[in-house]
């Protein structure tokens, strides 16, 4: 259609040397460019034709079968549009092979200074900013002993917790929406939750509450890495460790001998091409479903192998199930089977980690600017200015956590040089975009329009006023314990606490003695809260340390 229109003499052009190069240009985007014309003029091929003949008053008109401008356009009686780029010309001539002279260039930088002041304006909307440029011009303000707010809000709105892990009388550890993945919360809610002095957003994770990343909780590993991405620990001293982690499992049948050890490669993760083998705690809620027929095996507390099947399963309370394909090597396993699973994490001095989040890629590493989004499973794309909230984190020689919150143009490389330039010698990103939340004393200072509620955040817990509510199970005195509270159980030992000034029972199932190991059987529908339950169950009373497959009483 591009050559009838042109031999039919719809769109005349002038023969002089001073349009010569523009005659040129416009008949390579009529040619290529025709049919989208027709079909609403929403190519860069069509804007470039307006522009030359708006321009350059060249004669005649341009024909058009729909009239109707797309992208804002807008068209005259006449057929005459206003547009407003003109860079398609010259894409169009290197389109068509063709190599720019310096006249040609020439002839671009004239249509490129005649462009709208409406096109200038928006270039400057989308400006990116540096804001490691603003590093200086931090305002500080203290929240606590050895924990400064410093921000700077124009043009970019950036926020950073400055805590100091030797001094600060806070605790920093992770949060989940819900004690098993099965919800979404505002950073706000968290905050409010745990009583924090401040929150950020930590992991990514899906839609269903199920946080995607290595998470660390008082020592539990509530959920293992994936793709061994960066995450940040922290361990019993309060120091800081950034890192890639990866996690293993050796499962041994103590009263096997012909399986020797299988190896477990991930814990409360989904299942994943490379991970056949994953073990799942009540984390991640009451059952295991498989798509297809595969190996599920249903682990007591005691270690005790109680059930085997193909499809869904029961994860037993204090216990887990392990799943694999139909052929894997669980499939030998058999109802009473004894099995001990224990956990091995790399690096090493990961070993002593009792707090952890995950997200990525790395930003620093080892004090020099280090961005790995390929080694990580991460898209290039990740680093544009396309992405205007960010959330990351770092931590200075001297032990300083830094937890930091980006808002406006800006790129992953800024925030890295951001970190760099406030001394963070390791650095990671975090989950970002709509996900990017900081709450301070109960006040948002981020301003994301499409803020999403998600699966787990860093908070700040000042330990002289606030915790997250771990008390004793019995508290002389305390209102809010239940007279009696009675666990479901075969057999059971009884034991009896003082509650509010009153009698009340506690039945427990009790496992090997000599193991030191016990656990509960709660019905759900007596207040779980008030349960003495393995810690990860409730937030509410969680004294205990857990390791997959045991809880230690």
């Amino acid at each position: 259609m591009g050559q009838s229109l042109l031999s039919s003499n719809v769109l005349p052009v002038e023969s002089s040397r001073k349009s010569r190069f523009l005659s040129m240009a416009v008949a390579c985007l009529m040619t290529a460019g025709s049919f989208v014309m027709e079909a609403g003029l929403n190519s860069a091929f069509a804007v470039g034709i307006m522009r030359a003949h708006a321009f350059h008053q060249l004669p005649g008109h341009i024909a058009v079968k729909n009239s109707k401008s797309a992208a804002g356009n807008k068209s005259d009686s006449s057929g005459h549009l206003q547009h407003r780029s003109a860079y398609a010309a010259r894409f169009a001539l290197q389109h068509k092979g063709r190599s720019l002279t310096k006249k040609q260039l020439k002839a671009l930088a004239l249509l490129k200074e005649k462009q709208p002041k409406q096109d200038q304006k928006t270039a400057t909307a989308n400006k990116t900013y540096s804001p490691q440029n603003f590093a200086d011009d931090l305002v500080c303000t203290t929240v606590a002993p050895g924990v400064v707010h410093k921000f700077c809000r124009t043009p970019l709105n950036i926020h950073m917790i400055d805590i100091d892990m030797e001094r600060a009388p806070v605790k920093v550890q992770p949060y989940l929406a819900s004690e098993s993945f099965d919800k979404l919360k505002d950073v706000a809610d968290h905050a409010r939750s745990s009583n924090a002095l401040a929150a950020i957003n930590a992991n990514y994770f899906k839609k269903d509450g199920t946080p995607l990343g290595t998470l660390i909780i008082d020592g539990e590993w509530v959920a293992g890495p994936i793709y061994d991405r960066v995450a940040m620990g922290i361990d019993r001293d309060g120091k800081v460790k950034i890192d890639r982690v990866s996690l293993n499992g050796l499962l041994t049948a103590t009263n096997r001998e012909d399986l020797g050890q299988i190896w477990v490669n991930n814990i409360n993760q989904p299942r994943r091409s490379g991970s056949r083998l994953v073990a799942y705690t009540r984390r991640w809620g009451t059952n295991v479903h498989m798509d297809y027929a595969g190996c599920l095996v249903s682990v007591n507390a005691q270690g005790e192998v109680v059930d085997k099947t193909t499809t869904v399963i029961n994860i037993p309370y204090g216990g887990y199930v392990l799943s694999d394909g139909k052929s894997g090597a669980i499939a030998q396993l058999e109802r009473g089977d004894k099995l001990q699973l224990k956990w091995q994490t790399r690096p090493d001095d990961w070993h002593d980690i009792v707090e952890a989040v995950s997200g990525g890629p790395m930003l620093v590493k080892d004090g020099k600017l280090f961005l790995d989004c390929k080694d990580e499973n991460f898209k290039s794309g990740w680093t544009g200015a396309q992405i205007q909230a960010r959330t990351v984190v770092g931590v200075t020689k001297d032990n300083h956590l830094l937890l930091v919150t980006i808002e406006g143009h800006h790129t992953l490389w800024d925030c890295a040089k951001f970190l760099y330039k406030m001394g963070a010698v390791d650095a990671m990103n975090l989950d970002g975009g709509g996900s990017t939340q900081m709450i301070i004393k109960g006040q948002r200072v981020t301003h994301c329009s499409q803020q999403r509620r998600v699966a787990a955040s860093i908070v700040v817990i000042d330990t002289r006023t606030a915790s997250l509510s771990h008390k004793p199970l019995a508290v002389p005195g305390d209102p809010q314990m239940p007279p009696v509270i009675e666990a479901a159980s075969e057999s059971a030992d009884e034991t009896t606490a003082i509650a509010g000034g009153k009698q009340m029972t506690v039945v427990l199932t009790a496992g090997d003695p000599n193991a030191g190991k016990m656990k509960l059987l709660p019905p759900a529908e007596i207040a779980p809260d008030f349960l003495p339950t393995p810690r990860g169950y409730s937030n509410s009373y969680a004294p205990n340390t857990i390791n997959p497959g045991s809880y230690e009483q």
